[in-house]
């Protein structure tokens, strides 16, 4: 098999990597260090990103082994596995809402058809509940300098209209704006939050500002593009022109942090949620925090979040859930207790509630590895002593 994804993305390979190890695979991956096409090469499969380069494009085009492509360059050429825009998009919009922004911008940089199409998707999510975009559009600036695009993003940083929340395609552009944000002194996240896509665990932990981002669940692309090459090598398979693969949800770390709601008594009951929701806390133990009645909280957080207090208690248990049930080896009722549930069928209850499926059923799509794992327990036969 033959990889040539032109970029080294560390979870798609090791979806990759691991598909290939128990395929028996052998795999060729000499072209991520030299950018070169292996000469001669025979094989009986290719991953590739179509549209960077023609030799790559020109595989794809002849047709003669079989070609999945990673990304939306090209769509015609070859089957495609790629992340889901939308879903991506409405990850991003509602994380920005949910702590209270009401401006949006978004950094396009490459103007290829991933920024554009991801672009469009944070679009349409924002106009589903009535917010306008600004389009910070850096794609003609490409060929000045560095230094020169810095002063032009600094700039335009400043113009924004504060708060404002971010979003840039991939974690390298998110990490530009930070830097430039940092250079003109804009305090992120209480003036801007910046979010990026891929959850590059090498880069969003050591920005100037530690960036949040969407998972886009790379390593789920990896191993679908090897699923979908395994059917079109087999030649019996039904043809599949697309698949989209589900994000994981957004990691947070402080260029999002932070509350932007302009109501005083509802930001202080968001902080005091995003503080405590892991705790068995009640919207009773909230409300009687904050000095306003219930009446009013409950009709002020309706206006500003678009729900109760009981709701983002709610919400904030479930997404925190989802990202240990699909990123962690702990046991179900472990999540439940980390996540301020009483029991683990409170747990069951409440996630099937919010999401349409159990904890098992979630975690089985998201982190399937953790089935194949080896489950430890009494050995058979033997008697529990109570």
């Amino acid at each position: 098999m033959l990889v040539l994804l032109a970029w080294y993305a560390t979870d798609v390979f090791r979806g990759i990597a691991r598909f290939a190890r128990d395929a028996g695979w052998i795999l060729d991956s000499s072209y991520e260090r030299t950018g070169e096409v292996p000469a001669g090469w025979r094989g009986d499969g290719i991953i590739g990103v179509l549209g960077v380069h023609p030799e790559v494009d020109r595989l794809a085009v002849e047709g003669r082994i079989p070609f999945v492509n990673i990304g939306y360059s090209l769509p015609d050429a070859a089957p495609s596995v790629s992340a889901d825009q939308t879903a991506i998009a409405r990850l991003a919009a509602n994380h920005f809402r949910n702590r209270g922004f009401r401006r949006f911008a978004y950094f396009l940089k490459s103007n290829q058809p991933g920024d554009r199409g991801r672009l469009e998707a944070f679009r349409r999510e924002l106009t589903g509940f009535g917010a306008e975009l600004t389009v910070i559009d850096a794609s003609a600036l490409t060929s000045q300098a560095l230094a020169q695009r810095s002063k032009w993003l600094i700039r335009q940083l400043k113009a924004l209209p504060k708060p404002v929340a971010v979003l840039a395609e991939i974690d390298d552009y998110a990490i530009e704006v930070i830097s430039a944000a940092t250079e003109a002194d804009i305090r992120i996240p209480e003036e801007l939050a910046v979010l990026g896509v891929g959850n590059d665990e090498l880069r969003c932990p050591f920005a100037h500002v530690p960036l949040s981002s969407v998972n886009d669940n790379a390593h789920g692309i990896g191993q679908q593009a090897c699923l979908l090459l395994e059917k079109l090598m087999s030649r019996d398979a039904p043809t599949v022109d697309a698949i989209t693969v589900q994000p994981l949800g957004v990691v947070t770390r402080r260029s999002t942090d932070v509350v932007a709601v302009e109501h005083p008594q509802v930001a202080s009951a968001l902080k005091a949620i995003r503080e405590h929701f892991r705790d068995p806390m009640t919207a009773e133990g909230i409300i009687s925090e904050v000095p306003m009645s219930r009446r009013r909280l409950h009709d002020a957080f309706m206006r500003h979040i678009g729900r109760s207090v009981a709701d983002e208690i709610t919400r904030l248990r479930v997404e925190h859930a989802k990202r240990l049930l699909a990123e962690t080896a702990e046991k179900q009722h472990q999540i439940a207790l980390q996540c301020g549930f009483r029991s683990d069928s409170r747990l069951v209850m409440v996630f099937s509630r919010v999401t349409g499926m159990t904890p098992g059923e979630y975690r089985s799509i998201f982190n399937p590895d953790f089935a194949k794992q080896p489950k430890v327990g009494r050995p058979p036969g033997s008697i529990r002593q109570d």
